[in-house]
């Protein structure tokens, strides 16, 4: 984890290595090095694992969704190692054919207008900064980590962070007008259809 302190200085944190703290094997990763490449980059594949383990009685390990995603476009390896994505319309393709969600993307909309579309069957992928895990701080970026906003109640969102701490990543919640600050204004509206058979 890195932080930046009040005076601005960079802390670095140092903590077990990730691969030792989760069983990569178990979600088909080939090498503890092709799951550290990828651990950071697939918060939108999460996102849709847990719509499919919801929503589907489809199981797929994470690294069987990123070689679908792979293929569909929603990546892109650039020859240095630079991954592109997640690419929203790839993905929202990709879903809409093989799992028969239905998608809309969001664009330049307020959190305070976009939620209004949250509700039971339909979720919204949206896009903040990682940094939402700690609410506490008041001027960070926008964008570059994806999240699962499943409600919305009183003024306030609950969601699943894919990288959030232990004790506020399967549902966090917090209020609309601080979820805002870390809010790019952006997402995807990801309606359940049923799931046919031949989706495979």
């Amino acid at each position: 984890m890195r932080r930046a302190d009040p005076s601005g200085l960079e802390v670095f944190l140092r903590h077990t290595d990730p691969s030792e703290l989760h069983d990569w094997a178990s979600d088909g990763y080939r090498s503890r090095e092709e799951y550290l490449f990828w651990s950071r980059k697939v918060c939108g594949l999460a996102c849709l694992q847990s719509l499919l383990r919801g929503w589907t009685d489809v199981r797929l390990p994470m690294r069987e969704l990123l070689a679908l995603a792979l293929n569909w476009g929603c990546y892109v390896v650039d020859p240095p190692g630079r991954v592109r994505g997640l690419l929203y319309r790839p993905f929202m393709a990709w879903v809409g054919s093989q799992f028969g969600f239905t998608c809309q993307l969001v664009e330049y909309t307020p959190l305070h207008i976009s939620a209004r579309e949250v509700r039971p069957g339909q979720v919204m992928i949206a896009s903040v900064s990682p940094e939402i895990r700690d609410p506490r701080i008041h001027e960070p970026r926008r964008g570059g980590h994806l999240v699962l906003i499943h409600a919305t109640h009183g003024g306030r969102v609950r969601f699943h962070d894919p990288s959030g701490y232990s004790h506020n990543a399967e549902s966090a919640s917090l209020p609309i007008r601080v979820f805002e600050r870390f809010h790019a204004g952006r997402g995807i509206l990801v309606s359940a259809t049923s799931y046919g058979s031949n989706s495979s």
